[in-house]
């Protein structure tokens, strides 16, 4: 008589045990070659979840990190080219300076009068000039926000758009008229009020011309600056005071946003 063995339990159970072995050294050799722990939803359900909020979260602060770092960038090469304007209206207020001086013949000062002009000329081209990406800084038209956090709506906002503060301190003053000779010069008339106002009372537009009642915008332009005579060229001496505070103030901002 025959012998049939229906079920070999031993068997059975020791094929289960290599089968549970492979599935655990499948599983060893996935994290061997991904270096991760999960790498799939059968893995670790719960874990798979939390895993993935959390590298969106680290994912979000390593773009953010770069983005800063893009914002810092921009942020310089402004401040950069505010730097080379306070240079040169600091040359300009030295020569409006030499020009003040009594030794100083009208041929003298007509000398000082064609290095202030070129000087005024550069302040204008590196406002035209400077951008960032294609992007002009110093237009006064400049004006975004920056991703800097992981998640939305975590921006720092940035603007070339407006400088300071009026004598009230109530509001900013707008840079419509960008970093150019005449824009600044706009800028630090409605900042400071009626003390350039009067300033621009002495100042003759063009060289040997008769003091006129222009605004102290239109005076401090390429053309209109004048140190023709010694009244003018003190004249000139306050107003550049004004023009380099407020350079110095937008960069104070743009250094600000730095350090944030």
């Amino acid at each position: 008589m025959a012998l049939y063995v229906n079920t070999n339990v031993s068997s059975l159970n020791a094929q289960r045990q290599l089968m549970n072995s492979g599935n655990s050294l499948d599983t060893s050799f996935k994290r061997l070659s991904s270096g991760l722990r999960i790498n799939s939803a059968a893995d670790d359900a719960a874990g798979l979840q939390i895993s993935d909020r959390l590298t969106s979260q680290i994912n979000g602060l390593n773009q953010g990190n770069r983005n800063a770092n893009d914002g810092i960038s921009l942020a310089q090469t402004a401040e950069g080219a505010l730097d080379e304007v306070t240079s040169m209206f600091q040359r300009i207020r030295t020569l409006s300076q030499q020009a003040a001086n009594g030794s100083n013949t009208d041929e003298d000062r007509l000398a000082l009068q064609e290095e202030i002009r070129a000087l005024s000329k550069e302040v204008n081209r590196v406002a035209e000039d400077t951008t960032f990406g294609g992007q002009n800084l110093l237009n006064g038209t400049y004006d975004a926000k920056f991703q800097v956090g992981a998640d939305a709506v975590q921006t720092i906002g940035f603007s070339m758009k407006d400088v300071g503060a009026t004598t009230s301190g109530a509001n900013t003053i707008s840079a419509n008229g960008g970093f150019t000779m005449s824009g600044i010069a706009g800028i630090a008339s409605a900042v400071t009020g009626e003390t350039l106002s009067a300033t621009t009372g002495t100042i003759s537009a063009e060289v040997g011309a008769a003091p006129d009642d222009s605004s102290f915008a239109d005076v401090f332009t390429k053309e209109g600056i004048s140190v023709s005579s010694q009244a003018n060229a003190q004249a000139v001496m306050a107003g550049m005071d004004a023009l380099i505070a407020v350079v110095d103030k937008k960069r104070a901002e743009l250094g600000a946003v730095q350090n944030r």
